[in-house]
C-alpha cells in the first residue's frame, strides 16, 4: 500500500477552526488507507521535520469514496502524487525527513554505535585536513582554481572514502555490483532513493564560498562524467597521472568531494547527528 502526497488548500473537518493557519505552516499532506480508515498527516514541506505525525486526522471510510477523493474533499488536495515507497518501509543507511530521535535513527537506519563512531572519525579527519589547507589557501571564490600536492592528497583520500560509503549503503540494501566490484554505474543507483540531488552543503564559517551540490547533475547515462569532481579524480589523471592532471587537483574539486562525504554521512546517520 502506497501513500499519496499533495498540497493542502483547505480544512473541512469537524471541530476544526476554519481560519486556522495550519495550511500555511504545514502546506503538505500525506495520506494512506489503514483498514477501515483514511489517515492524513500534515507536513511542513522543508527542513528536517517534513512529516508532523502529531498533527494527524483519521476518518472512517465511506463506501464508494476513494482516498484521492477524500483528501480533495477534506483538505482541498492539489497536485496529488504517489509516494515512492510503501507505507512503513525504511531502507538501511538511507535517511529521510521525519526520523530525528537518536533511537529512531539507530533503529530505522540500522547502524551500530561503533559504525557511527568510525565514520564520524573518518569524516572529522577529512575536515581537519581541509581546515589545515585553509591555513595557506584562503577559502574564497577567487581561489577555487588553486591546486597543489596537499589538495591532491585530500581529493584522493576523500574520493576513496566516498566510494567506501557508497559500497556500504549498496551492500546494506543488498544491491550487488554489475561487475567484480562496485563502480559509478552502481553508485548512481543511490541517487534516487537517497535523494542525493536535493542536498547542498554550505561551509558556513567561510562566507565567500557558494553552497556546493556535488550530485546536482548526476545521471545514469553518464554516471562518471556527470559527476564532474569524481570524473576528474578517477579518469582525468588526478589519481594516476599527476603530471598531466595536476591542475585538476583544485580547491573546488576538493570542496565538492568533501561535500559529497558530508552528504553521505547525513544519509547514513541523519543530518541532525552530523555535528
Amino acid at each position: 500500500m502506497k501513500a499519496i502526497c499533495y498540497r493542502n488548500t483547505k480544512i473541512i473537518l469537524p471541530n476544526w477552526v476554519l481560519n486556522s493557519r495550519l495550511n500555511e505552516e504545514c502546506p503538505l499532506g500525506f495520506a494512506y488507507e489503514d483498514g477501515d480508515f483514511y489517515v492524513h498527516i500534515y507536513g511542513m514541506g522543508e527542513g528536517f521535520y517534513t512529516i508532523s505525525p502529531g498533527i494527524t486526522a483519521i476518518e472512517g471510510k465511506k463506501a464508494g469514496l476513494s482516498l484521492n477523493q477524500w483528501v480533495v474533499d477534506r483538505f482541498g488536495a492539489e497536485n496529488i502524487q504517489p509516494m515512492y515507497e510503501e507505507v512503513g518501509v525504511s531502507h538501511p543507511s538511507i535517511w529521510r525527513p521525519g526520523i530525528s530521535e537518536y533511537n529512531e535513527l539507530q533503529q530505522g537506519l540500522r547502524y551500530t554505535s561503533l559504525e557511527k563512531e568510525d565514520e564520524s572519525q573518518a569524516l572529522f579527519l577529512l575536515l581537519q585536513k581541509l581546515v589545515d589547507i585553509f591555513s595557506y589557501i584562503e577559502p574564497v571564490e577567487c581561489n577555487l582554481s588553486c591546486y597543489g600536492h596537499r589538495l591532491r592528497e585530500l581529493i584522493i583520500i576523500a574520493s576513496t572514502e566516498f566510494e567506501n560509503q557508497c559500497r556500504h549503503i549498496l551492500r546494506a540494501n543488498q544491491i550487488h555490483p554489475q561487475g567484480r566490484d562496485y563502480t559509478s554505474k552502481d553508485f548512481i543507483k543511490l541517487n534516487k532513493p537517497a535523494h542525493l540531488m536535493d542536498y547542498e552543503v554550505k561551509f558556513k564559517p567561510y562566507a565567500d564560498l557558494h553552497p556546493f551540490k556535488p550530485f546536482d547533475d548526476w545521471n545514469e547515462n553518464q554516471p562518471t562524467k556527470s559527476l564532474i569532481w569524481y570524473d576528474k579524480y578517477n579518469h582525468n589523471h588526478v589519481k594516476h597521472d599527476r603530471g598531466n592532471g595536476f591542475a585538476d587537483a583544485s580547491l573546488e574539486i576538493a570542496l565538492n568531494v568533501i561535500a559529497a562525504n558530508i552528504i553521505l554521512y547525513a544519509v547514513r546517520f541523519g543530518p541532525l547527528s552530523a555535528f
